[in-house]
């Protein structure tokens, strides 16, 4: 008697289901999902942004690098090689800018995926 009560306390531990959500939670939770495809896209467009302006960092980079080889030639070339410098300067900037960014908009992504999965997914 005492070990079928004992094995029921186990198996009943381990196959209690989850607690049911109440209707309000679970109108939190369906409002925290729809809002996943949008937080995803912008996640996306942020990534395909920051490559872009990497890429024309880089490009900007490489152009100065070519205009600082002529610096001493003339005081033209050091004014070209200037420019250069603060459109690659300014296109770094950019760029890291839109780095910081996309981390934070993905960090909050994962975030809400994570209270999401937490608090709202059933196992």
């Amino acid at each position: 008697m005492l070990r079928s009560f004992i094995t029921g306390l186990v198996f009943g531990v381990i196959t209690t289901p989850a607690v049911a959500l109440t209707g309000a939670e679970l109108e939190q939770c369906r409002a925290l999902a729809a809002t996943f495809e949008t937080k995803q896209a912008e996640v996306l467009e942020l990534q395909a942004l920051q490559a872009d302006l990497a890429a024309k960092a880089e490009a900007l980079g490489e152009a100065w690098d070519n205009k600082e080889e002529f610096r001493l030639f003339s005081e033209d070339q050091a004014t070209a090689a200037d420019e250069a410098k603060a459109l690659f300067e300014a296109a770094k900037a950019d760029a890291m800018l839109a780095a910081v960014d996309l981390r934070s908009k993905a960090q909050m992504l994962n975030s809400d995926i994570a209270q999401y999965n937490t608090r709202c997914a059933a196992d």
